[in-house]
């Protein structure tokens, strides 16, 4: 390590690190929605699209809550392959509150649909 820093590491994703002597390296990864789960897959996607074109928005508080938990979505299926139902709640709700900003994306509308089909 160069003398310009103090030994701390960020954030180290996709990789397997190994310190110390006796020190193991492994290398774990979570789950991705698979393509059985296709509605989850398909989620996946418009979420992915729908912070796509959230970019092409001016930021407002809504949009940025929106992107926030838009996000959060992502991830956990990123991580586990599937969303909670209480977060796709939450998201609904977001999108509800945002409504106004995002009313003509279509992709809003796509993420809206996926959800009410595994909300069942």
């Amino acid at each position: 390590m160069s003398d310009d820093t103090d030994g701390r590491v960020g954030r180290i994703t996709r990789s397997a690190v190994n310190f110390g002597d006796h020190g193991r390296a492994e290398y774990h990864e979570a789950p991705r929605a698979s393509a059985a789960d296709g509605t989850t897959a398909e989620l996946l996607e418009a979420v992915r699209t729908l912070r796509d074109h959230l970019r092409l928005l001016t930021a407002t508080d809504d949009t940025a809550g929106l992107d926030g938990e838009l996000a959060v979505v992502q991830g956990e299926i990123e991580r586990t392959g599937r969303a909670d139902p209480a977060r796709l709640g939450r998201l609904r709700m977001r999108l509800e509150t945002a409504a106004a900003a995002v009313a003509g994306l279509a992709s809003t509308a796509a993420v809206v649909q996926v959800i009410a089909q595994l909300a069942g």
